[in-house]
């Protein structure tokens, strides 16, 4: 048996490194260079091309590199492959401290008094404190809940909107479609952390837009396919929303001739909201590797009819 890693990312030597200093007697190989495809059982992936799985007949799991799935076309996946996704405490800290990084920029005018400051121009402004301040996480999974409690925690007013209901302390849940709108009609800031599904595709668009007060600020840290490009800019242009931080796009890196590079009232991150941390990642693909030879259900395995 061995381990195939097919890893867009420029990181599989590193992770190489680190599943082999706990699996030192199994073959851990870098895709395309496997020197039997059909001892491969196990393969850990992110962003793959579509046909992956097709070159190992004999597959059994495929972990995903990250917390999602979406990059793993689980819609073509045949239903004997088990996949699993990763559920790692510093993805969710990380995208926490990200995501507050962002609503205390936003809250406290810190890219206006850099405008101001390159005019030499002294002029304070009102800012928003976090007790006066409603945000309304879309999505509530592992990444989302985790979110929207220590925000909560921290005195803000939390909204949550999922595909079933929630009891989180100090977030108010949400479901439905009639539920989203209730959950966006009095807050300052939405934040998406929804996993992609043919169902939140294109769901940060014009009619979301519509629904929220006026100058609601946007945070999409889930995906760029979740954001509809072309209502966003028309929902800054009259002033709807207000501001937008982006870290994930349909096309990465950004086209340089996307035309949010040119938009003042959009700040863009090169998806680094939360990024894999392979030294503690890798033990929960050890430990389903070893799940999957002993036979044994495996750790954070996903739904593909759900996509998550």
């Amino acid at each position: 048996m061995s381990i195939a890693l097919i890893l867009n990312s420029g990181r599989a030597e590193e992770w190489k490194f680190e599943i082999n200093k706990h699996l030192p007697e199994i073959k851990v190989e870098i895709y395309p260079e496997i020197e039997n495809n059909d001892e491969v059982e196990f393969a850990l992936c992110w962003k793959p091309e579509a046909d992956y799985y097709t070159h190992f007949p004999n597959l059994k799991v495929i972990q995903s590199g990250g917390a999602g799935i979406d990059h793993l076309f689980p819609k073509s996946i045949p239903s004997h492959i088990h996949t699993c996704r990763i559920v790692d405490p510093m993805l969710k800290s990380d995208m926490f401290e990200h995501i507050l990084t962002c609503l205390m920029h936003s809250m406290k005018n810190f890219s206006a008094y850099a405008t101001e400051k390159a005019k030499q121009h002294w002029q304070p402004l009102v800012y928003k404190s976090i007790g006066q301040t409603c945000v309304t996480i879309l999505g509530l999974g592992e990444i989302g809940g985790y979110v929207a409690e220590r925000l909560a925690q921290l005195g803000f007013n939390v909204n949550g909107w999922s595909n079933s209901p929630k009891n989180l302390q100090g977030v108010t849940s949400f479901t439905g479609i009639a539920g989203l709108g209730l959950a966006v009609e009095k807050t300052d800031f939405i934040v998406n952390v929804l996993p992609l599904t043919d169902a939140t595709r294109g769901i940060l668009n014009h009619d979301l837009f519509s629904l929220c007060p006026k100058g609601t600020v946007l945070l999409n840290v889930g995906r760029g396919e979740h954001l509809v490009d072309e209502d966003l800019l028309e929902a800054i242009a009259k002033k709807q929303i207000a501001n937008a931080y982006l870290d994930v796009f349909h096309q990465e890196p950004l086209a340089q001739d996307h035309p949010f590079w040119n938009c003042s009232s959009i700040f863009i991150t090169p998806h680094v909201a939360s990024r894999t941390n392979i030294s503690s990642s890798v033990l929960q693909v050890v430990d389903n590797y070893r799940r999957m030879t002993e036979g044994r259900p495996l750790l954070n395995e996903v739904s593909l009819e759900k996509g998550y």
